[in-house]
């Protein structure tokens, strides 16, 4: 049974399950109910699934060699290494290029191979391989290029890497287009159309971790390693960094990834680039568990902001330099980048939402497309994506760039942005992207044309309701259920993030117990008290200024909400973060 609630800002999907195999599920594996809802939601009810969901070891891996061409690529690699010829590894500007780029690195250099590596600038060349950067790479008497997290759609540049006489492998994690580069000497990319490899969710840092599991392999075959062989456990908290930067669903082999790799970052032997990072970070104390959280909202951005605003060679120096001072002259330099970035970023959000409301956009218009003259192209997409998760509309950020306008697409689950975007190339210079992100080219002549028809194409696309965001309800939860056994389990479903994210619950007919207040610096923050069944819930929801009258006006509620566990003064409770409230029935 599927249900439908809407609240004063959301629509809550709830898909509700068997009650009677929840309990079944729940006493089988000796788990609470909710948390059984949890997992066979999740298509998670055998022992061997819950087993490796929950303990999934470094030996559940998938054998490199099932991914086609990869035994192709290791042996060539193996050649290069042991012959001594000049490898160049060519990688992308963003933190998955980045972490690919120096983890490919860093094995290689253990390997004592005569390697080099190449990340494109990305205002000055832009994404992916270019055919300078080629002639360059050639220049170096390169023997061997190995790109990670881009090539897939490189077709000429390639060829004119086999003209310079270079062999070059292809490591990628984008769609392929309907061309592949057949000049490279072996492509590895899971998303291949002809490649049988179950995981396609793996980042560019993944696809490179698997390469470096097959290279070991051969070079142990050949009895390379005359002493030690190089552990690379020791390189998943860069494969946990990519991931999670790249927002690839944490299952499956990217779950056991990120678990090992945030271990790492949490212990002693943590890298040192990353344990300067993490010291820039005032929340982040040398003894704290590392959560995806911290990747994704605190780390992550350190480390793109270089690659947003100009060279990403400080952030690749600080994930392979072996030198302390180095690394704590790095993470500062990164550090200031950041607030520069975010300083530049809120202007700009401010210009466009001044520029949104001026205009009417949101009220008139189904899609958004703002532009400037002056803005900075590294952050564009960012405040796309802000656009989006406040007015909650197909959004199109223009900058001016050489006479033309180029720009960031950010899309919403009912319209899918390649498509709608596909419908206007004959007054776009070019485009590119999938369902939710894209980037677009135009002449500055047509950019009324583009704004009215993007409009017309989301209108004509989209159902007023599919202009109401959605909340998907987990599970329902009863107030006797909200434990300490309950935390437990929900410390185990970790580490959140895309695919696995925190649970969402719902629990009924909950009682204001105190006057709620609104605390924080502008007091948006909403606090209070709730009461079910004689017990007592302390409940914060963030940004929820907008309830007051809610609030004010009502004394039972069903609320949405995650579970957290709150320290103060040494006492650990159980606390809700409220996502949603709504007046009860």
């Amino acid at each position: 049974m599927n249900s439908n609630f809407k609240s004063i800002k959301y629509k809550w999907i709830y898909n509700s399950v068997d009650k009677n195999l929840i309990e079944e599920t729940a006493y089988k594996h000796n788990m609470p109910k909710p948390v059984a809802e949890l997992m066979l939601k999740k298509g998670i009810s055998s022992p061997d699934d819950i087993e490796n969901f929950f303990n999934g070891s470094l030996k559940s891996l998938r054998n490199p060699f099932e991914i086609s061409d990869m035994e192709k690529a290791a042996e060539r690699i193996a050649k290069a290494v042991m012959n001594h010829e000049r490898i160049c590894i060519y990688g992308d500007y963003d933190v998955d290029g980045i972490t690919a780029t120096a983890l490919l690195y860093i094995f290689l250099m253990q390997c004592g191979a005569n390697v080099s590596y190449y990340i494109p600038n990305r205002l000055e060349e832009g994404y992916g391989l270019n055919k300078e950067a080629v002639k360059e790479i050639a220049a170096r008497k390169t023997n061997l290029i190995i790109t990670v997290d881009c090539g897939i759609s490189a077709v000429q540049e390639v060829l004119e890497a086999s003209i310079h006489g270079m062999d070059i492998i292809i490591t990628d994690h984008h769609q392929p287009s309907k061309e592949l580069p057949v000049a490279a000497y072996a492509i590895i990319n899971p998303m291949r159309e002809d490649d049988t490899y179950p995981n396609k969710t793996l980042a560019g840092v993944g696809v490179a971790f698997k390469t470096v599991m097959a290279l070991r392999f051969v070079l142990k075959k050949y009895d390379f390693f005359k002493q030690e062989v190089p552990n690379i456990r020791n390189l998943l908290d860069i494969v946990t960094l990519g991931t999670i930067a790249d927002v690839m669903p944490l299952v499956d082999e990217n779950r056991i990834f990120v678990r090992h790799g945030l271990e790492l970052m949490s212990g002693e032997n943590v890298r040192i680039g990353i344990d300067e990072l993490k010291k820039t970070v005032e929340s982040l104390s040398a003894s704290k568990k590392m959560k995806t959280s911290n990747i994704g909202f605190q780390l992550a951005p350190r480390i793109n902001a270089m690659g947003r605003m100009a060279s990403s060679e400080k952030s690749f120096k600080l994930l392979v330099t072996q030198n302390r001072s180095e690394a704590k002259q790095l993470a500062l330099e990164l550090d200031n980048e950041n607030k520069y970035r975010q300083m530049i970023e809120r202007d700009i959000l401010q210009q466009t939402y001044d520029l949104i409301e001026k205009n009417q956009y949101a009220e008139l218009q189904s899609g958004l497309v703002i532009a400037s003259d002056n803005w900075h192209p590294g952050v564009i997409g960012i405040v796309a994506s802000r656009v989006v998760d406040k007015y909650f509309k197909p959004t199109v950020i223009l900058t001016e760039d050489n006479g033309v306008y180029k720009g960031s697409a950010r899309s919403i689950p009912g319209f899918h942005l390649y498509d709608g975007l596909s419908s206007l190339s004959d007054i776009l210079i070019s485009f590119g992207g999938h369902k939710y992100a894209a980037g677009v080219k135009l002449e500055k002549k047509n950019l009324e044309e583009f704004r009215n028809r993007f409009n017309e194409v989301v209108k004509t696309s989209l159902k007023e309701e599919d202009f109401i965001p959605e909340i998907y309800i987990d599970a329902e939860i009863d107030s006797k259920d909200i434990t300490n056994e309950v935390m437990q389990w929900l410390e185990k479903l970790e580490p959140y993030g895309q695919g696995n994210k925190e649970p969402v619950f719902f629990m009924k007919k909950v009682f204001k117990y105190q006057i709620e207040t609104f605390v924080g610096k502008n007091f948006n923050h909403l606090k209070c008290i709730f009461e079910k069944n004689g017990l007592i819930f302390e409940a914060i929801g963030y940004n929820m200024k907008e309830y007051k009258s809610l609030m004010a006006e009502n004394d039972k509620f069903d609320i949405l909400f995650s579970l957290v566990h709150n320290t103060w003064k040494n006492t650990k409770v159980i606390q809700l973060n409220l996502k949603d409230i709504k007046k009860s029935d």
